[in-house]
């Protein structure tokens, strides 16, 4: 997974995150405005309940209601006002408490008196305090709101007691599904026109900073293309060098089936492997014969040298950590620092075989090219101590493929 999103572009994690970001907000955003909705609605409805009970029942109440059981007669008399004004449709449940926790009415009857639950009835404000910190309202379930309503006789500060009211919900919930399903559709809708909007600017302003990019780094390579041709000029016999070994590791890379990006790599860091070779002496750079301990340990230093020319340069870490083992051994004989089998960049140890193969292949001063067959040969017997062995078994299975024997350039482009 995570090699997955490394492969992905700026401009690619930014559309995931910031989608994934605003779908969230958009959830989070519609379940709250909902849930507002809802509340405010259920509360209005509650209040609407609350006033017409208070209206219907209160002023028939008396203090003494509140100073022991209500009898019969006053039983009936609020029965008859329920029936009255109508209003037991949506009241599932009325019930009158006083303010010591003893039940005085309930228009239902009820086999087991109830209790409440949460009052601490011993203290002097205990159902005062209850129904200040229980709130308005309480839900009893998906479509029944459960509420609270402090009976207080005028000049009395102190509740006598509360009506507790069931209240169906029925048709409140029926009401609000369209509220529900606009906002639901509104919400993320406009979030999904916001993000759109800002998705075409980032894009947008994304290409434009990518094209700026891309200029600046055909810019820089450009000039280290042209240093790294100037190398290859020094030598009349190695004028291509660096050209062939180019096109010969692309060509690998896309034989090893890599993905565009890779070859695209493969192929500027093949161009650039000798860049540092700008760094040493003429005298060593193009002797005719063999190099000296001493000279050669000069020379071993240009991996080193086109390394520091690129650290700031605006390539990918995977050019520049080829350039510098591009030399490295299978074995771990190799230099800078004697990296062996994968712990070498695949990129260098392609560069190493397709190098090796246009070294052996060229006219040096020192002797005249190997035929092919022969340059094959040396490959085969170098796998797996100087190579790649799978690298360097696709190398040789590609030169056999694409041209005759006694030839040993690679015009041919071999498809991946």
């Amino acid at each position: 997974m995570a090699t997955l999103w490394n492969r992905l572009t700026l401009l690619q994690r930014f559309t995931i995150v910031s989608a994934a970001l605003a779908l969230g907000i958009a959830v989070v955003l519609s379940t709250v405005t909902v849930r507002a909705i809802e509340s405010t609605a259920v509360k209005d409805e509650a209040q609407v309940a609350a006033e017409v009970v208070l209206q219907t029942i209160s002023r028939e109440l008396r203090p003494a209601d509140f100073k022991g059981t209500l009898p019969p007669a006053r039983w009936k008399v609020l029965d008859a006002l329920f029936r009255a004004h109508g209003i037991s449709d949506r009241l599932l449940r009325i019930r009158l408490w006083r303010a010591d926790g003893r039940l005085l009415y309930s228009n239902v009857p009820e086999s087991v008196p109830p209790k409440i639950a949460g009052v601490d009835f011993t203290t002097e404000n205990g159902f005062a305090e209850f129904l200040e910190r229980r709130g308005y309202l309480d839900a009893a379930g998906p479509d029944v709101a459960r509420f609270f309503v402090p009976v207080v006789v005028t000049g009395d500060r102190k509740p006598l007691g509360a009506f507790e009211i069931f209240y169906d919900l029925t048709h409140l919930n029926a009401q609000l599904r369209n509220t529900r399903r606009t906002v639901w559709i509104a919400v993320p809708l406009g979030f999904l026109v916001l993000y759109a909007s800002v998705f075409v600017l980032v894009r947008r302003a994304s290409r434009r900073l990518m094209k700026q990019q891309a200029d600046l780094i055909q810019a820089h390579l450009g000039t280290y293309q042209s240093l790294a041709s100037a190398i290859d000029a020094k030598d009349s016999y190695t004028g291509n060098h660096s050209t062939t070994v180019s096109d010969n590791a692309a060509q690998l890379a896309q034989a090893l089936r890599f993905s565009p990006e890779i070859v695209e790599e493969t192929r500027i860091a093949a161009r650039l492997h000798d860049l540092g070779k700008i760094g040493i002496p003429d005298a060593i750079l193009m002797k005719p014969g063999a190099l000296t301990p001493e000279e050669f340990a000069i020379m071993r230093k240009h991996a080193d040298h086109g390394f520091e020319i690129l650290r700031r340069a605006p390539l990918s870490k995977n050019i520049k950590l080829a350039v510098l083992y591009s030399h490295e051994r299978w074995d771990g004989k190799g230099y800078p620092i004697g990296l062996s089998a994968e712990a070498i960049p695949i990129i260098a140890r392609i560069i190493s075989v397709a190098d090796a193969y246009e070294a052996m292949t060229s006219d040096r001063p020192y002797r005249k090219a190997l035929p092919v067959e022969e340059a094959i040969r040396r490959l085969e017997q170098g796998a797996g101590s100087q190579f790649d062995p799978n690298v360097a078994r696709v190398f040789m299975q590609m030169v056999r493929a694409v041209k005759k024997p006694e030839d040993a350039s690679l015009a041919v482009a071999v498809s991946g």
